[in-house]
């Protein structure tokens, strides 16, 4: 398979994606940053796989009832190079597959340098890493925040399984995780 880089007008940001993936830049977020940018990533057909956006607001490690935590596993764990800061809860950047178990498990690619949880239980799992001082965070994958959805929600662009061995058989088997996981390791940010 062939690849391309791509990179925003000011190089701020570049990454690789396959040749036939989709890259559109869009509005940030509502109370990002000055200077923040979002940018969708979609295979050949147009289908959704990943969204990379700057210059959020600085995340604080979500609060969780003691009792309200969910059981989560991290499937895959690949340290990453970016820039971050190491702040409390915070661990070395990685790209990450987890799975958050509801009535289904269900997963979600990313970034991110913040601990899921205490105990292997979580509220939430968030695929975003804290920047450095002043430079906002930023998140590259399908879902700023995983959690386990309700029955009648809309789980999309997060993956579910019924169990945790077809999680694994994704992330193990599939050319789809491959190339995103590809993608978010080719991630470059220049300060």
């Amino acid at each position: 398979m062939a690849w391309k880089s791509y990179s925003d007008a000011s190089k701020r940001v570049s990454f690789e994606l396959p040749q036939d993936w989709i890259v559109q830049s869009v509005q940030p977020d509502q109370g990002s940053l000055p200077g923040a940018m979002k940018i969708e990533v979609k295979d050949a057909k147009g289908l959704y796989l990943a969204t990379l956006q700057t210059g959020l607001p600085p995340a604080s490690p979500a609060a969780c009832a003691t009792d309200a935590g969910r059981p989560y596993v991290v499937v895959n764990s690949v340290p990453l190079e970016v820039p971050h800061s190491d702040g409390e809860g915070t661990i070395a950047p990685r790209v990450v597959f987890r799975v958050i178990q509801g009535y289904k498990f269900f997963g979600s690619y990313g970034i991110t340098n913040m601990v899921g949880g205490a105990d292997g239980k979580a509220c939430q799992l968030r695929n975003i890493v804290q920047g450095p001082a002043g430079k906002g965070d930023y998140y590259f994958g399908d879902l700023a925040t995983l959690r386990a959805f309700a029955v009648d929600e809309k789980v999309a662009p997060a993956k579910s399984f019924d169990t945790l061995e077809q999680a694994a058989k994704y992330v193990n088997e599939s050319s789809e995780f491959a190339n995103v996981q590809r993608m978010l390791l080719s991630l470059k940010i220049n300060s």
